[in-house]
């Protein structure tokens, strides 16, 4: 999902500290909610959106989360894709697929990014989410 992202230069990430301060609160609830551990789930959206919720992957990823539409149909959503760049409903259906992703990888950093970023029944690690761990880790280290 993240080595996909790319965001038109129109639509830069949030910067402005009150802003941040706000969707990193709005994360935490989601988190939450959906039992994903709070820094995790902040440095997962900080990785695959800068915190920017109009942020559009080249492969069709949406929002704070970069979550496919039809990931999100998955799960239950009936909204429209244009709906998911709200940062409540694509924060609700990211995290459910994390939430997922956190349980199917043994509630560890690693085996939740693995399942995260390469899908579900992703079992093995590869070098993309050996990287992605690792910069999850730094930026809960940084927090």
């Amino acid at each position: 999902l993240a080595s996909l992202n790319h965001v038109a230069p129109a639509l830069q990430p949030q910067t402005a500290p009150a802003a941040n301060t706000q969707m990193a609160a709005l994360v935490d609830r989601h988190a939450a909610a959906a039992g994903v551990p709070a820094a995790f789930a902040r440095a997962v959206v900080r990785i695959e959106s800068n915190y920017n919720p109009r942020a559009t992957g080249r492969a069709g990823e949406v929002g704070l989360m970069q979550i496919k539409y039809q990931t999100a149909r998955g799960l239950g959503y009936t909204g429209t894709r244009a709906q998911l760049y709200d940062p409540d409903t694509n924060l609700r259906w990211g995290m459910k697929y994390l939430a997922l992703a956190w349980k199917l990888g043994g509630n560890t950093h690693c085996g939740a990014v693995l399942r995260y970023q390469a899908g579900h029944a992703a079992t093995r690690a590869t070098a993309a989410s050996n990287a992605y761990c690792a910069k999850v880790r730094r930026h809960m280290a940084a927090n």
